[in-house]
């Protein structure tokens, strides 16, 4: 294989919002009761590359507390990946780093595919529950690490290394039980780029892992014809050529 496709794993933490409240439990949190010069933050991110072993972080600084030399640092990580992957990475991890952006005055980034592990999860498989957590115990026997409520105003209000460090682990954590989980449901579902064409093998190959080594797997009839399946050999993902018999 020429070059593998650059796949790039990846969390955040980020900082809570302080706001003026009448009482505990659930209620309405009008935007005139956030505390003002509050706006979002992100503490730390954590990243890892799929075929290396080592889990990177970036943080924002535990005195200075601000996320822009990290956002742009990573920015350019990203742009570096053929796919990123995240769980929940859609809706909330490229929205809060394109926030940071924003609010930074930075330009955006030039996105690479992204990959939700829990849209994957929600779309093929039906479990109680879809958190990383709950995953992680089900298909790799341990779960996440463990954070309180306390931890994050150590962080934010304190302004503790420990704290900090503490959740730099956590998050390293959360990236490792990511691949874990990811790795584990990747052959139900269709791959958000072509491994072989991103490696340079070419399309005859399966598109999960670039595999040469596949076997016909039956056809899928649709209204606009016939279609060739195949079964792969190497990581047993099953998909449809998509020209037409």
């Amino acid at each position: 294989m020429a070059n593998k496709p650059r796949i790039l794993l990846y969390d955040i933490e980020t900082a809570p919002t302080l706001a003026w409240i009448w009482r505990t439990g659930k209620q309405f949190v009008s935007h005139d009761q956030i505390k003002e010069g509050q706006k979002s933050g992100i503490i730390c991110i954590c990243y890892k590359w799929a075929d290396q072993k080592t889990v990177h972080s970036l943080d924002w600084g535990i005195q200075k507390q601000n996320s822009e030399k990290m956002i742009e640092s990573f920015g350019k990580i990203l742009e570096s990946a053929d796919v990123a992957i995240a769980h929940n990475g859609d809706r909330f991890d490229l929205r809060q780093i394109n926030t940071q952006r924003l609010l930074n005055e930075q330009p955006p980034i030039a996105w690479p595919t992204t990959e939700d592990t829990l849209k994957q999860f929600r779309k093929h498989f039906y479990l109680p529950s879809y958190s990383l957590d709950y995953l992680s115990k089900l298909l790799t026997g341990s779960g996440k690490d463990r954070m309180g409520f306390q931890d994050w105003i150590d962080i934010v209000e304190k302004k503790d290394p420990k704290a900090l460090e503490k959740m730099i682990k956590y998050c390293q954590k959360d990236v490792l039980k990511l691949q874990e989980v990811w790795e584990k449901q990747a052959r139900f579902s269709k791959p958000k780029i072509h491994a072989g064409i991103a490696s340079g093998v070419g399309r005859d190959s399966c598109p999960r892992c670039a595999s040469e080594s596949y076997q016909r797997y039956g056809f899928s009839l649709r209204i606009a014809g016939k279609y060739q399946k195949y079964l792969c050999a190497q990581c047993r993902h099953v998909w449809t050529d998509s020209r037409r018999i």
